[in-house]
This record gives structure tokens, sequence and C-alpha cells, in this order.
């Protein structure tokens, strides 16, 4: 930092950055002493200390200037597919995912493709006396984890679901009873594709927890 006086004004120019801005403000100079004890050298002290003073106080206002600026500079763009056949590739992934986790012998009752930006609210009503499967994937640009609610009655669970996986998440439904599945939406300016599906299969092709709403004591 450089400090200048010059026609009765400071001027203080920054170092740390090329691009500093100068910022330059007005100062009287010294008030004039006492005629009986004023000295060229007092006076030469006197005025170095005053431009001391007054640069640091400007220097600080210099750099909170500064600050200011970059704090309100816009930040850098959520990550996003470049065209259409990123998009499509994704919801061939996703697809795949689906069909990886899918038994033999199940039978397809409802499915659907979700923006992520809006996310998922949905309430299912199965009527088959079969058991069911809710089968969830997602693809995003980036690496990113989705949480899942799933909710009966005064009973819900927490799942986190990860996007881009080769085999989407399975999650046993028993017959009979209304249950929700939420995902929340991640705003408007996230790209992302949530695939489901709601299938029936026999008890055989039950794996693990019947319910896993309820949740299953190890």
């Amino acid at each position: 930092m450089s400090v200048r006086w010059s026609d009765g004004r400071v001027t203080i120019h920054g170092t740390a950055r090329t691009d500093a801005p100068e910022c330059a403000y007005p100062l009287a100079p010294p008030p004039a002493a006492p005629s009986t004890d004023w000295s060229p050298m007092r006076a030469r002290r006197s005025l170095a200390l005053a431009l001391i003073t007054v640069a640091t106080a400007l220097a600080a206002g210099c750099t909170d200037q500064e600050t200011l600026e970059t704090a309100t500079e816009p930040g850098t763009t959520a990550p996003s597919w470049d065209g259409k056949a990123p998009q499509e590739d994704a919801l061939r992934r996703a697809t795949r995912a689906l069909n990886a986790v899918e038994p033999d012998g199940a039978a397809r009752v409802d499915e659907g493709v979700e923006d992520l930006a809006r996310g998922l609210d949905k309430t299912f009503s199965p009527k088959d006396d079969r058991p069911h499967t809710f089968d969830i994937a997602c693809q995003t640009p980036a690496d990113r984890t989705l949480t899942l609610t799933l909710a009966r009655g005064d009973t819900e669970t927490e799942w986190e679901v990860t996007c881009g996986d080769r085999e989407a998440d399975q999650f046993n439904i028993p017959a009979g009873g209304r249950f929700t599945a939420r995902v929340p939406a991640a705003g408007r300016d996230t790209q992302g594709l949530v695939l489901w599906r709601l299938s029936t299969i026999a008890p055989a092709d039950v794996e693990g927890c019947e319910d896993d709403i309820v949740g299953c004591e190890e």
C-alpha cells in the first residue's frame, strides 16, 4: 500500500491486488500549532502521524469495499447436462437400474418419471393382495444423494438413495394399505431425473424385511 498527499487529499493505492481500487478522500491539512511552539521538524512529524492514522482508516474502508464487491459477485452455476442427448442417456441408465432389480415374476402396477427440481410426492393405494416393491433410481449431472421418505399412517422412514447406481433401491411394501413416497424438491435450477416403479411380486420373491416402512428388528 502506498499513500500520497497532494492538493489537500490523501490517496491510497492497494498493493495486495493489481486490480485493487484506488480510494481518494479529501483531507484537511493539520491545524496550525501555536506560533510560539511550532517548528518545521514538529510540523513534519505531526503531518506524518496524521497521514499514517488516516491511511490506516481509509485502507480499512477500501478493504471493506473490495470485500463487499467480491461478496456480491454471482456464484457458480449448478452442474447441468449439455443438451438433450445426456438427459436421454440418463433416462436409459435409470431404466436399466430399475430393470436390474425387477424379479422375473413381477407385475408392474404403476411407474413414472419425475423432475428432481420438483421432487416426488405421490400416494399409492395398492389393491392387489400380493406383496409389492417400490423401486427408485435417480440420475444427476453430478454426484448426489437423495432422501426418500416412505410413510403409511403415522409411521414413516427415511432412506438415502444414491444417484447413478447401476441397481435401483428396492423397498418391500406389504399388501393392503395406502402409502406415500416423497423426495424433496431440489429447486428449479437443479437438473436430475427420478424414476420409480411399483410392482407386485410373489411372496417367495420377497427378500429381507417384509415391510420397509415399519422396519424389522435384526
